[in-house]
């Protein structure tokens, strides 16, 4: 009976180990295309009104001056903004009361999603990537400690204001919708969105126009998602998925013809 049950707990580890190995080559098998479109900002989101937006600008412009930005964006690859180009711009909302809330719990709870090379887990588990390491040093300067929570991305701005998170913190464009109903620090990052395809499918999916009638993952609430809704030869083909990684794996196992995703994840994940 032992070994019986050590036979099986060998198929089972050596099982694991091929699926996670296989997933992780299976990336070289897609290509990223250059659709030409605008850039997007990240940045970080408060509750509307909140004192956490200044005084986190503020933080942020002494690790830029201190060379810690500019480590992380060597360590991760992304282009960080550097000195003179990050200003503060939010109200600092004195008396607002959100820094004494977080203050009080010892935490700054933050939103993010699986993605790298922004927020993604070691083989320890632990949360790492330009944001997890960014988010760390901010909280240490705070006096708090850092939480991650993953969320829906779709839901992000519902957990922002029932107090679920205190910040979304992933890598997040700056949009209308979010400006409307958060407060935002200025930019620290740009990007812009890519289409991931299948190699063999590279000479097929060139521009946007060529992803006319196409099936199209994108991660619910996210910036290629609008992209996709937002064209109207695009929006018939959209699929929605509840994350970036999860757009990939439907272009890999050909339930999509294409993803719409972030450069930056695109960039860490795929290896030309």
């Amino acid at each position: 009976m032992k070994k019986t049950l050590a036979l099986i707990l060998t198929l089972v580890l050596l099982c694991t180990s091929f699926i996670s190995c296989s997933n992780e080559s299976s990336y070289s098998d897609l290509t990223i295309v250059d659709l030409g479109l605008e850039r997007e900002y990240f940045g970080i989101a408060f509750r509307a009104g909140s004192d956490l937006t200044r005084m986190v600008e503020d933080i942020t412009v002494q690790l830029i001056e201190d060379g810690t930005l500019a480590d992380l964006s060597t360590k991760y690859e992304v282009g960080a903004v550097g000195k003179g180009d990050y200003t503060p711009a939010a109200d600092p909302c004195t008396g607002s009361g959100d820094y004494d809330y977080v203050k009080a719990n010892g935490k700054l709870v933050i939103g993010i999603t699986d993605y790298k090379p922004m927020d993604y887990k070691d083989e320890n588990g632990e949360w790492i990537g330009f944001d997890a390491d960014y988010a760390r040093a901010v909280c240490e300067k705070l006096g708090v400690t850092a939480e991650f929570k993953e969320i829906e991305w779709d839901y992000k701005l519902i957990a922002l204001e029932s107090k679920d998170i205190d910040c979304i913190w992933n890598g997040m464009t700056i949009t209308d919708a979010i400006e409307e109903a958060a407060d935002c620090t200025v930019p620290y990052m740009y990007n812009t969105q890519v289409a991931v395809v299948k190699k063999a499918n590279a000479e097929k999916y060139k521009t946007i126009g060529d992803l006319q009638g196409a099936s199209i993952a994108a991660e619910g609430g996210s910036a290629g998602e609008k992209v996709i809704i937002d064209n109207a030869a695009l929006k018939d083909g959209l699929k929605t998925v509840t994350a970036q990684t999860d757009a990939l794996l439907e272009v890999l196992s050909g339930a999509s013809d294409a993803a719409i995703v972030d450069l930056t994840l695109a960039k860490a994940l795929i290896k030309d």
